[in-house]
């Protein structure tokens, strides 16, 4: 339902590459190699282990000295029918950036930089492993695909947030589609609020305020299920940088502030109108000074928030 920051995630594994590439070189070298480039059955049954260890292990294929993919790429049973995209047996792989550097030196393990793969449209990360024989004979290329935010999700330890993250989706988009339904309704009562305002026996000044309150409360209750929506469905957040949580923060407590202060400003005009004064100019005085105090407290919690976050880096 969300769509991937790719910026973030390229910049965890700026933050990270020291240890992705150590840990992709010890997985690489835990196989044998010669082993798996001829028999398909034993690739697959590596890239189940693997798997069950791994969880960001997407697929792992053999090519022969010319760079030709000689078998079908074996998949991760935790890929779904719809990510694998092709076979990829007889593809020609020769003019890839990973086969370029690693005919360079004979069973030397090569990491690449992060891509968008062709097999996934995801970004991966490949490893891949030029195997020669004693004698020198060019055996092929081993090679190992990794999904790039599952293995960021996994070094942070958050494997089992990632999984249950799609179902967490769908809670918020039921929640904020029944908010913005009842906005919806609110708006639907508020126009019938302003067709009941042109009858000859009723109040109009009363009416009409009472048509504002209908239509700021719906304003109030769809911008809070659309904030729903942007920062929990449509928008990959990332919990773990700062950014995300203040921006989360400061929109939610923007349209609680908005909401007081409009309705504040209506109660202190409607107390002046109807001429009793008194308690409900009070109150709607008291709402005013509630909303500047949240906006107070709103931009001393941005600015200690900034300033840790400065003195961490």
């Amino acid at each position: 339902m969300s769509t991937h920051n790719h910026f973030r995630l390229l910049e965890q594994y700026q933050q990270y590459q020291s240890v992705i590439h150590s840990l992709m070189e010890s997985i690489m070298t835990s196989l044998n190699g010669p082993e798996l480039l001829q028999d398909s059955q034993a690739q697959q049954r590596s890239i189940d282990y693997l798997s069950q260890a791994y969880p960001f292990v997407e697929l792992l294929y053999g090519l022969d000295g010319d760079g030709i993919q000689l078998m079908d790429s074996a998949y991760s049973p935790t890929m779904s029918e719809r990510q694998r995209r092709s076979p990829g047996k007889g593809s020609d792989r020769s003019q890839r950036p990973y086969m370029l550097a690693a005919k360079q030196s004979a069973n030397a393990v090569v990491v690449t930089n992060p891509y968008l793969s062709n097999a996934t449209h995801q970004l991966a990360i490949s490893v891949v492993r030029h195997l020669v024989d004693e004698q020198g004979r060019d055996l092929g290329y081993l090679v190992i695909n990794f999904n790039l935010r599952r293995l960021i999700s996994y070094l942070n330890g958050d494997e089992m947030r990632f999984r249950c993250h799609h179902y967490f989706q769908w809670i918020y988009g039921l929640i904020g589609g029944l908010l913005i339904l009842v906005a919806a309704l609110l708006l639907y009562s508020a126009f019938e609020s302003l067709l009941s305002v042109f009858d000859v026996d009723s109040n109009v000044a009363t009416g009409a305020f009472g048509t504002v309150i209908l239509i700021t409360l719906g304003m109030s209750i769809f911008d809070l299920g659309k904030t729903i929506l942007e920062e929990e469905v449509l928008v990959n957040k990332d919990i773990h940088h700062h950014d995300s949580t203040r921006r989360t923060i400061s929109r939610f407590m923007a349209a609680i502030i908005i909401a007081v202060s409009i309705e504040a400003l209506l109660l202190m005009f409607k107390s002046l109108l109807d001429g009793d004064g008194g308690d409900q100019l009070i109150n709607a005085v008291w709402m005013l000074m509630a909303a500047v105090a949240m906006l107070g407290g709103l931009g001393v919690y941005l600015k200690l928030s900034r300033d840790s976050q400065t003195a961490a880096d």
